[in-house]
């Protein structure tokens, strides 16, 4: 009795950190989880609004993207934006892609700015205590996040520039812009993209 007495003492607080670190890795996984969830929709529409100017929202891309906008439930929900989206989705993408290309504007630019996942980034030091391949792939979605918010000032600035420059080197500017600016929505689908495989993993 005295030995198991002994060798009780020394396994409860083992046992009660072991509960401690269980119920905090699950608290942890799921508030990443929810931050990278409205990052996604926010990066849905980024990636909408890149494919729409440029004539490009297909089937396929709004077949993706819908199921993720009717689901979300954070504060910027928008059940016009999910209806809007589903009529799109109901039109032939012949049709669909024709009324973009009417209203396209070239001359203007699009809104850009970088995004911030705050949570993620006040508890980075205690991602450690997660599984590796969930480290993994919330690091990958924060390198893509951090590839695009690198590019916003660059296309600000290109932006600016456009009203000063000459004609050939305006059309030049343009050019990268347009660039970039197909870079920023590819990028932005690349994580929704990974988002949703880290979401079916937890």
């Amino acid at each position: 009795m005295l030995l198991f007495g002994w060798a009780l003492a020394l396994l409860t607080p083992m046992i009660a950190e072991h509960n401690r670190r269980r119920y905090r890795r699950r608290d942890l996984t799921r508030a990443v989880v929810d931050e990278l969830v409205s990052l996604q929709f926010t990066m849905a529409m980024v990636a909408w609004s890149h494919r729409a100017r440029n004539a490009q929202v297909t089937d396929i891309f709004l077949d993706a993207i819908i199921p993720l906008i009717q689901s979300y439930a954070g504060p910027d929900k928008d059940e016009g934006l999910v209806s809007a989206l589903q009529n799109s989705r109901a039109r032939s993408e012949e049709e669909r892609i024709a009324a973009h290309r009417v209203v396209r504007k070239p001359n203007e630019g699009l809104i850009i700015c970088q995004y911030a996942l705050p949570l993620f980034v006040t508890q980075i030091a205690d991602l450690a205590i997660c599984p590796l391949p969930f480290q993994r792939s919330v690091s990958h979605i924060r390198y893509h996040l951090d590839l695009f918010n690198q590019r916003v000032p660059y296309l600000l600035s290109l932006f600016d520039k456009t009203y000063t420059v000459t004609d050939q080197n305006r059309e030049i500017m343009v050019g990268n812009l347009e660039a970039g600016y197909r870079f920023m929505g590819e990028r932005a689908e690349i994580i929704v993209k990974a988002i949703e495989e880290l979401k079916g993993a937890v």
